[in-house]
């Protein structure tokens, strides 16, 4: 049995209104147990949402590092916020069909496509200001 109600669950994701927002990062941890998207909020500048995908099962990606001449050998992790080319498309969620206790969530972010198998989604609303994302890194004062 799910842990949420699937639906209901979607329903918060599309209120997030992501479509087209700015990606701000994406992070695997806990040897894949746990997936996190942080996305821009168009309606409140100061914050961001986080989508924690929860005891994750399975992981799956592809990116664009085979589009030579987009990529041209640069590597993300060098790259600054005004680089990263990466927006909100969709995230779609269905009864994964081997194990109906799991979810299985589609999410395209433009230039990255993943399909992760998860147990559990959370959803939290962050103050920007105590972010910290790999771009910062990069970004030069002036």
């Amino acid at each position: 049995m799910l842990l949420f109600d699937l639906s209901t669950k979607q329903k918060e994701l599309e209120e997030l209104d992501y479509w087209e927002m700015g990606i701000l990062d994406l992070k695997i941890s806990y040897f894949g147990d746990e997936v996190s998207v942080c996305i821009e909020d168009y309606h409140n500048k100061e914050k961001y949402w986080e989508i924690k995908f929860l005891v994750c099962a399975k992981v799956e990606y592809s990116n664009d590092a085979l589009d030579i001449q987009w990529r041209k050998d640069q590597h993300v992790k060098d790259m600054t916020r005004g680089e990263l080319h990466h927006h909100g498309q969709e995230i779609s969620l269905q009864i994964y069909e081997e194990n109906p206790d799991f979810v299985k969530c589609i999410v395209d972010i433009g230039l990255l496509q993943m399909t992760i198998v998860c147990r559990d989604i959370q959803i939290e609303h962050l103050e920007l200001k105590d972010a910290q994302f790999f771009w910062q890194d990069n970004e030069t004062v002036e």
